[in-house]
């Protein structure tokens, strides 16, 4: 359907598309001006949410359950050369899970940090890549966030950025050892188009010796199916989180979490019994 210049509340084109179904009987209730402008602000909102919605929650999560394990509070020791202090810091992350506009990412909080003082880590395209936002550290003013693109393989999780700058970052490695309580990440900057060399290595132990593993034992996560650590409640019954991210969605909507949980399981049981 479209609205054309000479109809009662239009003076140009419009392609209504895949909400024509929602909006051609609103404009004739304009017309004949039986709708108040807060029922078209109401509408409008309903239209603008639904492209992020539950599905696309679901998704994100699922696309990045690969990378739970990162989840956790790390301390730190970043090095430019491996074995030397010259120039070495010490630096503190905290990763966890983040909800915002119906999309869901990993996001690293990083502390004294020589490159970076965040990283979201997000679901990308096509199925199995990710994207790296990652927000330099900067004395003066904010500075512009770098995007990375990458996938995890035998050696973790590898990223390249769209953009290299000289002597800067333009290759990050994250790959965890040591049954998951260590976590080493390399950043490496770029001397031609398939050549880079190290700039710095950080080795991070993690806080507590299990914290968001892959669930072996203990509480499952109802919200990603990691390792819950966090107790929450819901009607007299306690159940358990793996990060504040997922505890604050918890909070905010604790029946709509259960109800994906209870879906999740259930796709996992039929999933076993094939």
């Amino acid at each position: 359907m479209h609205v054309y210049k000479n109809d009662p509340i239009g003076h140009a084109e419009i392609n209504l598309g895949e909400h024509e179904a929602f909006l051609k009987p609103l404009i004739g209730m304009i017309a004949m001006k039986r709708v108040t402008w807060a029922a078209i602000g109401g509408l409008c909102i309903l239209i603008a949410g639904g492209a992020n919605g539950p599905d696309q929650l679901t998704s994100d999560k699922r696309a990045l359950a690969p990378v739970q394990a990162y989840v956790g509070e790390w301390r730190g020791v970043g090095q430019i050369k491996r074995g030397s202090n010259q120039g070495a810091w010490t630096e503190t992350a905290e990763w966890s899970w983040r909800f915002e506009k119906g999309r869901a990412e990993l996001v690293g909080k990083l502390s004294g940090d020589k490159y970076f003082a965040e990283l979201r880590l997000q679901a990308g395209e096509p199925a199995g890549q990710f994207v790296l936002i990652a927000t330099p550290v900067a004395a003066d003013q904010p500075a512009a966030p770098q995007r990375f693109i990458g996938a995890k393989g035998s050696e973790g999780l590898v990223f390249t950025a769209d953009k290299a700058t000289e002597n800067e970052p333009a290759r990050i490695s994250l790959r965890l050892v040591a049954a998951g309580d260590r976590m080493i990440t390399l950043y490496e900057k770029r001397l031609g188009p398939t050549d880079y060399l190290r700039l710095a290595e950080v080795g991070a132990t993690r806080k507590g010796s299990s914290f968001a593993k892959a669930v072996s034992s203990g509480h499952e996560c109802v919200v990603t199916g990691g390792l819950g650590k966090i107790a929450v409640e819901y009607q007299g019954k306690t159940y358990y989180v793996c990060c504040t991210g997922c505890r604050d969605l918890f909070k905010d909507d604790p029946a709509g979490v259960l109800a994906d949980y209870r879906q999740r399981k259930a796709d996992e049981q039929a999933e076993k019994n094939k």
